[in-house]
């Protein structure tokens, strides 16, 4: 890749955390899976601030994660960057409070054993999160739209040394060296007639709807309950949806996900029921208050690490 020039960046993160947790469930989140690669103690992801970048982060032995930034062109704003991946892989959430409520919860407890230290890995960016929805709804080749988004509006950078995650080579890319970089807002605003050739009608009209929503307004500003009325107006986007949205994109972790299948197996196997129904997620949240939408993604995490499955993305189907 030639490199314009590069920032050094030293992230702190809220205790207790553990990096190679994040690098094992990037290596199952298939929705990432382009535009990230996690192999070992290393996670490389790229994207826009405002300039293309890719940053290689580490973590060191003083509780910080240091990040590389290669900007591929001209310098962007490293703060920029700093937020952003801070916001993927939530390094300032604390979940000392789930990890407190799991001592009265012996099931649970189980699984922040063998997850203790992880945090939280949204979607690199909520826009991110928020096409995804709309494309992971209709088709069972949603992959492959991301993947053509990416490359139709966004950017494709070859990275040198780059190591394929197991998604990446699931998905046809062994051995690839190349990152896809998803679009910005304003890229997919720009880009109209390009999206409506990438995507079916219906998908390419719910991407651009989102692309105008969060172009135009700071969705972040707003209060959880605000943010999933806002993002359920938007075209193509229902309650369900748009609550995937809140917590995958903008980690709002007060938001349960229900009538989501996967996590009701999940919950199952945990809590050794014959079968798990929503009332009985509703019921086993309901001790983790704020956090509740933590606990339910631990528990798919939990479910994924153990399983070798897919860490969950999909909007339909969390």
């Amino acid at each position: 890749m030639a490199v314009a020039k590069w920032t050094s960046l030293a992230l702190p993160v809220a205790a207790p955390y553990d990096f190679r947790r994040s690098v094992e469930y990037l290596d199952r989140f298939a929705p990432a899976s382009d535009g990230t690669a996690g192999h070992r103690e290393a996670v490389v992801t790229g994207g826009f601030a405002p300039e293309p970048f890719v940053a290689h982060l580490h973590a060191d032995e003083c509780g910080l994660v240091r990040a590389r930034v290669e900007w591929v062109e001209e310098p962007g704003d490293g703060n920029a960057v700093a937020e952003r991946l801070d916001s993927f892989l939530s390094f300032s959430d604390d979940p000392s409070p789930l990890y407190d409520a799991a001592a009265s919860d012996p099931a649970f407890a189980r699984a922040v054993a063998d997850l203790r230290g992880y945090h939280h890995v949204r979607f690199p960016t909520p826009f991110e999160a928020a096409c995804w929805a709309a494309i992971s709804r209709r088709t069972p080749t949603a992959l492959r739209w991301k993947r053509s988004l990416a490359e139709s509006v966004g950017r494709v950078v070859a990275v040198d040394g780059l190591r394929p995650s197991a998604r990446r080579t699931v998905s046809g890319d062994a051995g690839s060296s190349t990152l896809r970089l998803f679009p910005t807002p304003g890229r997919v605003a720009a880009a109209p007639e390009t999206v409506r050739e990438t995507l079916d009608d219906e998908a390419a009209r719910a991407v651009l709807a989102a692309a105008e929503a969060f172009e135009g307004e700071d969705l972040s500003a707003l209060s959880s309950r605000s943010l999933v009325a806002r993002l359920s107006e938007v075209r193509g986007f229902d309650p369900r949806s748009a609550t995937f949205v809140a917590r995958r994109g903008f980690g709002r972790a007060s938001l349960l996900p229900v009538r989501e299948r996967r996590l009701r197996e999940a919950v199952a196997d945990l809590y050794g029921l014959d079968d798990a129904t929503d009332d009985d997620i509703v019921r086993l949240s309901n001790a983790y208050g704020d956090h509740r939408g933590y606990w339910a993604h631990y528990v798919r995490a939990w479910a994924s690490l153990r399983d070798g499955g897919d860490g969950g993305g999909d909007a339909g189907d969390d």
